[in-house]
């Protein structure tokens, strides 16, 4: 199971900034929160119920839609291109592979689609497809793995956001946070610097004569 965003493509390169400030417009003009206090907002909704997303939709009632439409339909292309190196890493990897985001599925198909790396996938499962109940949430995880037929035991889980990889190892996966940089965590498997990584942890083995 494989994160999406700043997990398939290096963090910083503007497309979560990008939709970071779509949030804040969200919650400047459509819910009416002072510019100066939308972070704070936000970080705090964020604690108390995981995501910006369920926080208003339970303390605002939102309509969860129009607020994903709102915030992601936004054209990436100058942001995101075709990574043939990534494409051949996932083809090295020898395990099923699955995108688990908790970004709405019109944004991994963006994603996916600029990257050239959509065909890698045996699934993607998005915000959609576990009820709107993003990771950490436990009920997330739950639904993926009845989705894909998998045992917890049986899965590897990276992503790039701590809380969930946290969440991954309490379920009995294999969890592997990339931070992008070196760092130990004793509450998560492993901790990767860059996807690559993975060949290692996996035990997958290069073929010289195909470098």
């Amino acid at each position: 199971m494989l994160d999406l965003d700043e997990t398939l493509y290096p963090r910083g390169n503007g497309v979560l900034e990008r939709i970071d400030s779509r949030i804040n417009a969200y919650l400047r003009d459509r819910i009416g929160i002072p510019a100066a206090e939308v972070d704070a907002v936000r970080r705090e909704l964020r604690d108390a119920h995981g995501t910006t997303l369920c926080g208003l939709e339970r303390r605002h009632r939102v309509d969860v839609d129009e607020y994903l439409a709102h915030v992601h339909h936004v054209d990436l292309s100058d942001l995101l291109a075709p990574a043939p190196e990534l494409g051949a890493l996932l083809g090295r990897l020898p395990l099923r592979k699955v995108v688990f985001t908790n970004a709405p599925r019109f944004h991994a198909d963006q994603v996916l689609r600029l990257l050239d790396v959509a065909d890698a996938f045996e699934s993607v499962l998005a915000l959609e497809d576990f009820g709107y109940r993003p990771k950490p949430d436990p009920d997330a995880y739950h639904a993926v793995l009845g989705r894909i037929g998998a045992e917890s035991g049986r899965c590897v889980f990276v992503d790039d956001t701590r809380r969930n990889v946290v969440a991954a190892h309490r379920h009995g996966m294999r969890a592997v946070w990339i931070t992008g940089e070196r760092r130990d965590d004793p509450e998560v498997h492993h901790v990767i610097e860059a996807l690559d990584e993975l060949e290692e942890l996996l035990g997958v083995r290069r073929d010289a004569s195909l470098e």
